[in-house]
Parts: structure tokens; C-alpha cells; sequence
């Protein structure tokens, strides 16, 4: 395959980043919504109260806090203190989240056609990078207020500069991967399955094998210790200050039984890696480049990261099977065999203007509608917002009524609980007793069956859609 890179190879790669711009000016300052939108919701509610309460980076105030402070354990905040800067000077919009995101995924795109472009050749590294931009996966997580794209982005830092480090024994470039490492898998652990690659790469790349296991194990106890100490430290936050978290780690053993199930195999080998991993249209192409990369030495580093990808999924696949973002971290090394298959076909003079309109055309379009879904409207977001700021006080104490932890307190802006399960009066009057003055709900209380309406005062008033009421005062 000729290695040499032509302007129309470049103009395709400028138009395909353009069109990923632009795709993103859909929804760019709609609130939390769609697929994981509890998740949005989670996220956006702590750099929001960054920007209303207190902006102490290892502080994270959550919005289901009860009557306590609301500082919670959660990924390292690189990703929501960067939005809540933006905020702190234009305001809170949601766009400005949605830029950061936008702009965590360009950053991530720029390291990943380096790390192609060291296994391969600048034509591959053009063609990968086209074949990660329009992933359903790395796609649709580009667009949502969540700090995973800054996972992808760190990770693929780590990958650069470990590569680099591999290549020419800095410390400048071991320091900046063991950094990289630790920004991301403080994020998302699962990145620490990098481990295995790189430790294969380096041995390939060092004579010196004893060298390599002992410059191996230093960046393992850094990167590891480090990371560790974080999440530890949100154990600790989450003791003192009576916040609710779950821990991976405490996942583990049920993860461990669940990888012998027919469900995890079905969910992790038949249904993501085409439908949102690759996409349905890069499907063939994934397969045509696999087949000669399988081939090629150099190709191995990306088959060693899906291995590993996949150990990693199972001691999280308690989660992994229904929260796929944990799944981001194999994206990237098949984008980057289904590039190879992209530069191989566009070579030949026969397919080349059929390829371009493809990946300029075809591609995004089938990628978008294979996503579209996960979008959705949320239009008494800012009803909700106006209605609490009416009759709410900023202050109040709320028990909202819905199926997540976090959406309608979002809306609401305001602090208190979720009642995730169904709302008894005994429960109620707990809460009450613990502070809660405020009650939303979905329909009216005269439609409870639990006779709530003894524990309120007035009648309702209306929030958007939901039905507001103030509790009574127990003694």
C-alpha cells in the first residue's frame, strides 16, 4: 500500500472533522436528555453547584444529598471544573458543557492519528481517524455532558507518549503518559488495561527484557497507586459525608459470576462491537483491514488492546452489559483496523471516488440515524426550572418523585431526595422529619393511594408538567 499521503487525502480528513463539528450543532444547548440522560443529569448537576456553591475542585456537590452537604465521591472533576470555568465567565449554558465535550473529542482524535501514524503510515493515520469520528460510540458520547470523551482523551495521551517513551527512553515522555494514565483511568479504570500492550510493546521494542519489567513496574505502581488513592479518597468523602457512590471493586465477585452467563457473552460479542463499536457501514471494511493487518507485525499492538479491552469488561461487566460508555476504551484500535481498511481500498483508482462519497456522505448519515434515537426532546426542562424558581426556595429541602437519582432534582435545581421506589407515608414522614418542606410529583397526590395528602398543606401548585406541595411540619 502506497504510503504516500495527497491533498485529496487531506481535504477528506478536514471535511470529515468539519462534519463532525457540525453534526454537534444538533441539540448543542439542550439540557440533560436521551440515553443515559440520569447520567447527563448527574454530571451537570455538579458543575452547576461548582458554579452556585462552592468551587473547591476535590468538592463535588451532588444534587441528591438529603439534608447533608452534597459532596460526593466521582471521576476526577478535570472534565466538569473545565466546564464550570466556562460557566464562571459566560453563565451556565448547557452548550458551553457540550463545547468542552466537543473539544475533549477533537483533542482525542489529534493524539489518535499520531499513535496510527507511529504503526503505520500518514494515509492510515487519515483514514483511521475518519473511522473514529463516525463510530456510533465515540460519536454519540462526543455530544453528551459526561466526562467520558475526557477518559478517551487522556487514554489516547497515555498511548502517544508511552509510545514515544518506548521509542526514545525520555522521562519527559514516561512522565506525560504516567499522567495521561492516571487523569483517565481516575475517570474510568478500565483504561488501565493498557497495561498489557504496552508492556508487550515495550518488550518487542527493548532488548533488555529485565529493563523493561522493572520501568514497567515503576509506571504500574505510579499510575496505579495514584489512581487507587483517588477513589479512596472517595470512599472517604462518601463516609464523612454521608453520600452514596458505587464502587466498582464492589462489583467484582457478582462481575465474576456473571461473565459464565450466557447474557454477557451474547451482549459483548454479538451485539456492541458492530452496532455501536464500529457501525453497521465500517462493518466490512473492519473486517477486510483485520484481515490484512492480521498480517502485519506492527498490528498487533491494536489485537493485544482488544484482548485486553475485553479482560477488562469482564470484572465490570456487572455494569459494562448496561452502561456502555464503560466500553469506549475499544473503540479506538478498531477504528484504527478499520482505517487500514479504508486506506486500502481508496489506493485503488477504481473505488476511490466511491470511498470518498462514502466516508463524506454515507458514513455519517448511517451514523447518525444509528444513534438518532438516544437524542430526545426535553421540553418542560425549563417549565420545571421557572415553576421551582417560583415556588421553591433555593434552599428548600425537596422529595422529587422518579425512576433515577438525579434527573428531577436536576430540573428542579434544588437539593433533597429521590424517591426511586413508591412513596409510602411512613417514608414521607421520614423525610419530613429530616428536613425535606417540599413534595414533587408526577400526577396530583388525590391519585396516590397512600394518602399522602395528609402529609402536605394547600393545595398544589404546578411546576411544568409535575404537581408541587408543601409538607406539613411535624413536631
Amino acid at each position: 500500500m502506497s504510503s504516500s499521503v495527497s491533498r485529496t487525502d487531506k481535504l477528506i480528513l478536514i471535511a470529515a472533522i468539519a462534519i463532525f463539528i457540525l453534526l454537534h450543532i444538533y441539540q448543542i444547548n439542550s439540557p440533560p436528555n436521551g440515553y443515559h440522560q440520569w447520567r447527563e443529569s448527574d454530571t451537570a448537576a455538579i458543575i452547576l453547584n461548582y458554579y452556585q456553591e462552592d468551587a473547591n475542585f476535590l468538592h463535588q456537590h451532588c444534587n441528591q444529598r438529603g439534608a447533608n452537604s452534597g459532596i460526593t465521591a466521582g471521576e476526577f472533576p478535570t472534565y466538569s471544573y473545565a466546564s464550570f470555568i466556562l460557566y464562571y465567565f459566560f453563565g451556565p449554558h448547557h452548550f458551553l458543557a457540550r463545547l468542552v465535550t466537543l473539544a475533549g473529542g477533537l483533542a482525542a482524535l489529534w493524539f489518535f492519528k499520531k499513535i496510527v501514524a507511529i504503526f503505520s503510515n500518514e494515509r492510515v493515520a487519515i483514514y483511521s481517524t475518519i473511522a473514529l469520528c463516525f463510530s456510533p460510540m465515540f460519536l454519540f458520547y462526543s455530544f453528551k455532558i459526561m466526562p467520558d470523551m475526557w477518559m478517551v482523551m487522556f487514554m489516547m495521551g497515555a498511548v502517544y507518549y508511552f509510545l514515544k517513551y518506548a521509542e526514545s527512553s525520555l522521562l519527559k515522555h514516561f512522565t506525560i503518559s504516567a499522567i495521561f494514565m492516571i487523569l483517565s483511568a481516575s475517570t474510568k479504570p478500565l483504561s488501565l488495561c493498557l497495561y498489557l500492550p504496552f508492556l508487550v510493546y515495550f518488550l518487542k521494542k527493548s532488548e533488555n527484557k529485565k529493563q523493561v519489567f522493572l520501568k514497567m513496574s515503576i509506571y504500574f505502581a505510579v499510575t496505579f497507586s495514584v489512581t487507587l488513592a483517588w477513589f479512596l479518597y472517595g470512599r472517604y468523602l462518601n463516609s464523612i459525608h454521608q453520600s452514596q457512590a458505587i464502587y466498582m471493586g464492589e462489583n467484582l465477585y457478582k462481575s465474576l459470576e456473571l461473565t459464565f452467563q450466557s447474557m454477557f457473552f451474547e451482549k459483548l460479542f454479538l451485539q456492541w462491537p458492530v452496532e455501536l463499536w464500529i457501525g453497521w457501514a465500517l462493518a466490512p471494511v473492519f473486517i477486510y483491514g483485520a484481515i490484512k493487518l492480521w498480517k502485519d507485525r506492527q498490528g498487533r499492538f491494536y489485537f493485544i488492546w482488544i484482548v485486553a479491552s475485553y479482560i477488562a469488561f469482564a470484572l465490570v461487566s456487572v455494569n459494562a452489559r448496561r452502561l456502555d460508555y464503560y466500553t469506549l476504551v475499544i473503540v479506538p484500535p478498531l477504528a484504527a483496523i478499520s482505517g487500514w481498511g479504508l486506506a486500502e481500498i481508496i489506493t485503488r483508482p477504481m473505488f476511490r471516488k466511491i470511498v470518498i462519497v462514502f466516508i463524506l456522505i454515507i458514513l455519517p448519515a448511517v451514523t447518525m440515524f444509528r444513534i438518532y434515537h438516544r437524542f430526545a426532546e426535553v421540553p418542560e426542562f425549563d417549565l420545571i426550572r421557572a415553576g421551582a424558581q417560583k415556588h421553591i426556595p433555593r434552599e428548600a429541602l425537596v422529595i422529587v418523585q422518579e425512576t433515577t437519582t438525579s434527573i428531577r432534582l436536576y430540573q428542579l435545581n434544588r437539593h433533597g431526595w429521590p424517591g426511586r421506589d413508591e412513596l409510602t407515608l411512613e417514608k414521607i414522614q421520614a423525610l419530613i422529619e429530616k428536613g425535606a418542606s417540599y413534595l414533587v410529583l408526577d400526577n396530583p397526590i388525590e391519585l396516590n393511594e397512600n394518602d399522602l395528602k395528609t402529609l402536605v398543606i394547600d393545595s398544589a401548585f404546578q411546576i411544568g408538567p409535575l404537581y408541587g406541595y408543601r409538607t406539613i411540619k411535624l413536631d
